[in-house]
């Protein structure tokens, strides 16, 4: 057997870096988008991102308890490398206090497209725009209601900065919703996010990763109106502050969070917010 010479010391560097970039274009658990920011992050192109999660929200105040809760079934699709076709099937839960109902909430379909994506050894910048469309398949003559009767829109613009240790990633949204059942039109909301990440434990290819969440979440509603009357009690501001984690093994991602309103100015005397909790296993094939 022969004896092999050396390389190069440059060609050495250069191997190095082509393995460190394709570790880190090709690593699943390299790129993970936060709880409740919408992030960059697509399934690849042809594969099938499917996701089952449990949400509960509550809010109390003015004489009124209001709780929330709904599981969710989630499929993702890669159109492209860069394009995805999404849809999330709502079953709702809602309680009150003196009602409650239940049932198959507003279905939503949604895609998002990367229109950047900048990639460099451990490191990946990428930019996307969310287009989504919320339909009236939830029953809006329950009470309480479990959709809202109309069909409603978002658009928004992610961004995303990738590391092996650190994340960060930012958001705007606007959703405009239309008129539902009984001449009741809810207000325009906006979304601004702002989200920091850090992956404590830099671990292998094949082993299990986490990524620790901590995200600035604002929103803004206008009033909503009855018939063109402006309904009291409605409309204002909210911030909440949100840890959460998104640990992956393989193709398997688990995500949990809870959202904590810190600062708000809502009009009149509404129910506030107490929290929001998430729950999600998603797998992808």
């Amino acid at each position: 057997m022969s004896q092999g010479y050396p390389l190069p010391r440059g060609i050495n560097r250069i191997f190095a870096v082509l393995a460190i970039g394709l570790v880190s274009i090709a690593k699943p658990s390299a790129a993970h988008n936060p709880i409740f920011t919408p992030g960059p992050h697509l399934v690849y192109g042809g594969g099938l991102e499917v996701a089952a999660g449990y949400t509960r929200d509550r809010t109390s105040g003015n004489g009124e308890r209001e709780i929330e809760q709904e599981g969710e079934f989630g499929f993702e699709y890669g159109l492209t490398p860069d394009w995805t076709a999404e849809i999330d099937l709502p079953f709702v839960d809602k309680d009150f206090g003196l009602g409650d109902s239940s049932g198959l909430g507003d279905i939503v379909l949604r895609s998002r497209y990367r229109f950047v994506r900048l990639s460099t050894p451990g490191v990946q910048r990428s930019a996307a725009v969310l287009g989504q469309i919320k339909l009236p398949t939830g029953d809006d003559d329950s009470n309480p209601r479990l959709g809202s009767g109309s069909t409603d829109f978002l658009g928004g613009l992610l961004y995303g900065h990738e590391s092996r240790r650190w994340y960060y990633n930012l958001a705007a949204r606007y959703r405009l919703n239309t008129e539902g059942g009984g001449g009741l039109e809810k207000g325009d909301r906006q979304f601004l996010d702002i989200v920091g990440g850090v992956r404590p434990f830099l671990t292998g290819y094949l082993e299990p990763d986490a990524v620790v969440f901590l995200e600035l979440n604002w929103e803004n509603a206008g009033r909503d109106t009855l018939n063109g009357v402006d309904v009291a009690n409605t409309g204002g501001w909210e911030l909440f502050l949100s840890p959460g984690i998104f640990a992956t093994y393989r193709n398997m991602a688990l995500r949990t969070g809870v959202q904590i309103p810190i600062a708000q100015g809502l009009k009149g005397k509404p129910a506030e917010s107490d929290y929001r909790f998430k729950f999600e296993i998603k797998y992808t094939f």
